[in-house]
């Protein structure tokens, strides 16, 4: 009887997984019923701002999830739900982009899409180039609509290599000398369309004074000379710097000695004589190692080194490895003739170097009259439009073109007036047949207009006013503006006023220092 029990219940067992296993069968059947994916492809939709962006929406039957191969080399997107789209960014071609589309049994199709990437010309190209006269520093900006950068061909380029300048940019440029330069200006599009913009820039040279007779430039056969107290190599030589203020082929060399006398320096002959002949003023140009070294002149007639026969003044370098002009005030000089120049570099010290000089010349001078240089009793003054904290302070940069002790300050506020500015008041500013005012400057940014306006005592009153425009081209430190008042009424003025960053309404601090009426 338990044997027949036991055989019941395995029979049973053995029937009901049997039905469990065509039960299962049977579920599994609905498989079968699902197709491969068709009609795979994509909607293709690209921006038109030449940034490279398209967007693209699969499609297909019978897909769940889809992928995208974009044909670039990138790769292949996360899955995509249907309905969904992918971004990408290419560049400038054409491609062919793989739609790959995946039904729920894991079987896949793909299809094909053309892809064409076509950037267009920027629009509306605007170049922006400020320059000064007499100046050899530029700077160039651009803007145009649909462009990715620009390059910049400043007209002087020994290669042709263009210079790269990114979107709100500013590049600045320095010229070797004066000129006339085609600037060019390119606007890329990220593809193979690009707009340009040539302008013809002419660049002048720096302003030197009138009335100077050159009497030794070095260019022809070497003069005469001498050196004494452990001066010597006394040779005329390439420039080894011909830029700038002096692009001449030749100059005159010496070279001191280390532990020479403090006295040490080197002489040579005048061709002919010097005779100032109301004439007051002796100049060269100077390269020498180091600033503060004082460079006494000295000349002597025929007569030599003897008392009441000669004459000497001392100046000192300003800048280290660069040309600058030395000035000597001979207007206390004796009316002699003048047979020998003599020149003493780094008078009273025993250090080497090397020095070099160039075109020496005599001449009447300019005229220079001081309008203001802030060292006494601060001016009166005013501000308006926004513009405040008028004060005299220590100058914050004495080095470069200004190592004056003090300076004027002012502080435009942001949103001030697009006209803001101040004045102070001056002793009577009265042309006399001079034409330029020189300031110098210190500005937070290049690029900025410096508006420069005289007012009579009668104010602002239309035809007794003359005003002049200047542009910044160096930030933080201090330059010379030189402003053009040659055609200025001739009146008395005595109010100075100036407006930093004209026309614009940004905050800063500005300074000006050594305020100057010269011919």
């Amino acid at each position: 009887m338990r044997i027949l029990r036991n055989f019941l219940g395995l029979f049973l067992l053995i029937a009901f997984i049997i039905s469990c296993v065509d039960e299962n069968e049977t579920n599994a059947d609905f498989v079968d019923t699902i197709s491969e994916p068709t009609n795979i492809s994509a909607l293709v939709s690209i921006t038109q701002d030449n940034t490279g962006l398209v967007t693209l929406t699969p499609t297909g039957e019978g897909v769940v999830t889809f992928h995208v191969d974009y044909g670039d080399g990138s790769d292949v997107s996360e899955s995509i739900n249907p309905g969904n789209s992918a971004e990408h960014i290419y560049m400038e071609g054409i491609y062919e982009a793989i739609i790959i589309g995946t039904a729920l049994d894991g079987s896949t199709a793909q299809g094909t899409v053309t892809v064409v990437v076509s950037f267009i010309a920027p629009e509306n190209l605007v170049v922006d180039i400020v320059s000064s006269s007499g100046s050899y520093n530029i700077l160039v900006s651009a803007s145009a609509d649909y462009a990715t950068s620009f390059e910049v061909l400043f007209g002087d380029e020994l290669t042709g290599d263009a210079t790269a300048m990114q979107l709100g940019e500013q590049l600045s440029h320095t010229y070797e000398g004066a000129g006339t330069y085609n600037v060019t200006v390119t606007a890329l599009s990220g593809g193979a369309a690009t707009t340009q913009y040539s302008q013809e820039l002419i660049i002048t040279d720096p302003p030197v004074f009138d009335g100077f007779s050159t009497f030794e430039d070095f260019e022809g056969e070497a003069p005469a000379n001498f050196s004494f107290g452990g001066v010597g190599n006394v040779v005329v030589v390439a420039n080894p710097d011909n830029s700038g203020i002096n692009s001449s082929n030749n100059v005159m060399q010496c070279t001191k000695d280390q532990g020479a006398e403090v006295w040490g320096g080197m002489g040579f002959a005048v061709d002919g004589h010097i005779n100032f002949n109301g004439n007051n003023v002796l100049r060269l140009m100077s390269y020498a190692p180091e600033a503060g070294k004082v460079v006494k002149v000295k000349l002597e007639t025929s007569a030599g080194n003897v008392s009441g026969l000669t004459y000497e003044f001392d100046m000192v370098t300003t800048v280290a490895n660069q040309w600058e002009i030395l000035t000597y005030d001979f207007s206390s000089a004796p009316d002699l003739d003048y047979i020998t120049a003599i020149v003493f570099y780094d008078f009273g010290n025993q250090d080497a170097g090397v020095y070099h000089f160039d075109d020496v010349a005599v001449g009447i001078g300019e005229y220079i009259q001081g309008i203001e240089n802030f060292e006494n009793d601060e001016p009166e003054s005013f501000s308006f439009g926004g513009v405040g904290g008028v004060e005299v302070i220590s100058n914050p940069d004495p080095s470069g073109e200004n190592t004056t002790g003090n300076v004027l300050q002012f502080v435009k506020d942001e949103g001030a007036e697009v006209w803001a500015g101040m004045g102070f008041a001056v002793d009577v500013i009265d042309f006399n047949g001079a034409s330029q005012i020189h300031l110098k400057s210190y500005a937070p940014d290049a690029g900025k207009v410096v508006k420069v306006k005289l007012e009579t005592s009668a104010g602002n009153v239309a035809g007794l006013t003359h005003e002049m425009d200047m542009t910044t081209t160096v930030a933080n430190q201090w330059e010379t503006l030189v402003y053009d008042f040659s055609e200025a009424p001739d009146l008395e003025y005595v109010s100075f006023i100036v407006f930093y960053d004209f026309g614009n309404t940004t905050g800063a601090t500005y300074r000006v220092d050594e305020i100057q009426l010269i011919d």
